[in-house]
């Protein structure tokens, strides 16, 4: 037994050795050729894992990376959309509400953008903070800019400190606007009377107001105002004869009325005939005389200068007859030297406050390359300051005649521009500034000048037609702007293609809705007409294009662009009957101005300029010899462009800066002999 169990024992022993060597060493230690394999799975596991949390750290860096670059690109935009407001106001100029409220409308939209910005939950805490600062500023801005007052006027003082919160400066918090200095009181800018008591008033108002010509107590025309604050009425009845005072009621879109301190003061003769007369009035200010008794009896009376009335204010000079209008551009002084002047008194002793010695006027733009000059008229002696697209391009002072010329460089694109001269006092304070559009057409060297001649014998004599050149004025403006936004493939902002896109809109519609009177020339109305039809078409195609969607505005562009132009190239619409002769070289064509109001500086809009193949502007330093060489190959033959400007040269070896030659394609066949004839002294001509 007992060897039994050792044996047990010892066979217990042997498996269990047995075991040991073959089955678990095995295990705990693998062979050498199996080492790689273990190896390599492991270090499999760890770069999966170093790769996933590489990619996990990446998605965030991008997220942090794409959530900085807009807030980048639409800070650039706030601070873009705000310089924009404060160039209105640079060298103490004072914009128009037009102007002021598109800028201050794009200001909002951009701000709002920037302060709305979304955050990711996952950001790096630096980052996240970086973006509420800059959230946190462009809320305070557009909290300020929301708080401008809608009278241009008063906000001046309050732009500047617009950027430096946008910015996160510190801010010195202006005074609160009380609720009174935000009303802006309607104005007459235009009154003209007939003597049958017909009545044309064009004025200005808070934007999208409703306007009410009040007679009294009596409500005789109402109308809602346009985007631009302008308005005209055309009084359905004719005033009764007899004494009437009429003020201009305006109802904000907020339900503020407001009345015009202005009181136009109106007698109507019996019968039509007698004395008119129309005058404006504001308290604490000279009167402005509209129609003086007797003008229209008397036409010689346009010759002679107005009497000042006590307090020593002197009048401008008075229209011909009793329908003129107040606001149109008078004639600028040296204009025409073959104009008439008064038979009985010389021009050397006109009164030194007339019409001219307060206006500015363009009469020629000249584009050569990337060099822009413009030339005008101007009181002798007088600062002004020339901008393109409301962007600077030079100062300057007009010659003894008047004449300036303003230059600089600037890169004007293919398309629609708007050209602006302001005129300065001893301060450099902005009197009156001139706007004229243009569209720049193809080429380095380009010219576009004020209508003349016969072009001129078409600008507005009715008040249909003097409204509906505003229209178009306003319409070419609207379209510029669209336009330059798109320029050189840029893409706009989607508030600042929103607020174009609507003025575009409003600009067509009202050229749509445009209903001249009653009275109307058929040819008159059927030039109408036919710009309605055009203006359908291009806001058709405008109204098309989706909300929202500035990719597919771009694209739409040229198209409506040409269905614009082609609307705006149309002749202006113009009566039958020929209109009261006037001075070939009186480029203003404006229609009426835009009156200053607490404040701000009359604005005289021209017609647009037109393109000219055949036109120079004289800039310091040119001769006839010079022109004549780079024209016609030889400067002998400067005699061709002294013949075809006879009338503006008094000596052809002293030209004058400004002025505006006509230069034939070809010279004279006889150019040459004709120099020699007046180098012997002889005829010319």
């Amino acid at each position: 037994m007992k060897n039994r169990a050792l044996w047990v024992v010892l066979i217990v022993l042997a498996i269990v050795s047995l075991l040991m060597v073959f089955v678990i060493m095995p295990r705990l230690n693998p062979p050498v050729g199996d080492l790689p394999t273990v190896t390599a799975a492991a270090d499999a596991a760890k770069s999966a894992a170093d790769e996933a949390q590489a990619t996990a750290e990446g998605a965030v860096q991008d997220v942090a990376s794409a959530a900085s670059q807009k807030m980048d690109r639409l800070k650039e935009e706030a601070v873009k959309a705000v310089d924009g407001i404060s160039a209105l106001f640079a060298d103490g100029r004072t914009p128009g509400i037009e102007a002021y409220t598109a800028a201050k409308t794009l200001a909002q939209g951009a701000l709002q953008a920037l302060s709305s910005i979304e955050i990711p939950d996952d950001l790096d805490a630096t980052v996240m903070n970086g973006i509420k600062t800059v959230q946190a500023d462009a809320a305070r801005a557009l909290e300020m800019v929301q708080q401008l007052p809608a009278d241009p006027a008063k906000a001046a003082g309050l732009i500047a400190s617009i950027k430096d919160a946008l910015l996160g400066k510190p801010v010195n918090q202006p005074a609160p606007v009380t609720e009174a200095t935000t009303e802006i009181a309607p104005r007459f800018d235009v009154l003209r009377v007939e003597p049958n008591g017909s009545t044309v008033i064009a004025g200005n108002a808070v934007p999208g107001a409703t306007v009410e010509i009040l007679n009294g107590d009596e409500v005789i025309s109402s109308q809602t105002v346009d985007g631009t604050g302008d308005f005209a009425a055309v009084l359905d009845q004719p005033l009764p004869p007899g004494d009437h005072a009429l003020q201009i009621r305006a109802t904000a879109p907020d339900g503020k009325v407001v009345t015009s301190e202005e009181v136009a003061t109106i007698s109507v003769p019996e019968g039509g005939k007698g004395e008119l007369l129309a005058m404006v009035s504001k308290p604490g200010e000279a009167s402005r005389l509209i129609t003086l008794p007797g003008s229209e009896n008397s036409p010689a009376s346009a010759s002679q200068p107005a009497a000042a009335p006590a307090g020593g204010v002197a009048l401008p000079e008075l229209p011909a007859a009793a329908s003129e209008l107040a606001g149109s551009a008078p004639a600028m002084p040296g204009m025409s030297e073959t104009a008439a002047a008064p038979a009985n008194e010389p021009a050397a002793e006109e009164p030194a406050v007339l019409p001219g010695a307060t206006e500015v006027q363009v009469t020629a733009v000249e584009i050569e390359g990337d060099r822009i000059f413009v030339a005008g008229k101007a009181p002798a002696g007088a600062r002004v300051r020339g901008f393109a697209n409301k962007t600077t391009i030079g100062e300057t002072a007009s010659d003894g005649n008047g004449n300036f010329v303003i230059e600089g460089e600037m890169k004007l694109e293919v398309g629609n521009h708007i050209i602006e001269v302001e005129l300065l006092d001893s301060t450099g304070k902005v009197i009156v500034r001139a706007s004229v559009p243009f569209e720049r057409p193809a080429g380095e060297q380009v010219s576009v000048v004020a209508q003349t001649g016969a072009s001129a014998a078409s600008s507005p004599t009715t008040p249909e037609q003097i409204e509906f050149e505003r229209l178009r004025i306003s319409l070419t403006k609207a379209m510029t702007i669209l336009e330059n936004l798109f320029a050189n493939g840029q893409k706009p902002a989607l508030e600042q293609a929103a607020a174009a896109r609507s003025a575009t809109e409003i600009g067509l519609q009202s050229i749509i809705g445009f209903r001249p009177g009653p009275n109307v020339e058929p040819d008159l109305a059927a030039a109408f007409n036919s710009h309605g039809a055009k203006a359908r078409e291009a806001l058709a195609l405008l109204q098309s294009v989706p909300n929202g969607n500035v990719d597919a505005l771009g694209a739409a562009l040229p198209q409506l662009v040409a269905l614009i132009r082609d609307l705006l190239n149309d002749p202006a619409p113009a009566p039958s009957a020929q209109a009261p002769a006037q001075s070939e070289t009186n480029v203003a064509a404006a229609s009426p101005t835009t009156a200053a109001a607490s404040g701000e500086p009359k604005t005289i809009q021209q017609a647009p300029l037109e393109q000219s193949d055949s036109s120079v502007i004289i800039r310091r330093g040119d001769t006839l010899w010079q022109i004549s060489r780079r024209v016609y190959g030889q400067g002998v033959r400067y005699t061709t462009i002294y013949l075809a400007n006879e009338n503006q040269i008094n000596n052809p070896d002293l030209i004058e800066p400004g002025q505006i030659f006509t230069v034939p394609r070809d010279a004279l066949p006889n150019a040459e002999e004709i120099h020699r004839k007046r180098l012997r002294g002889e005829a010319v001509n």
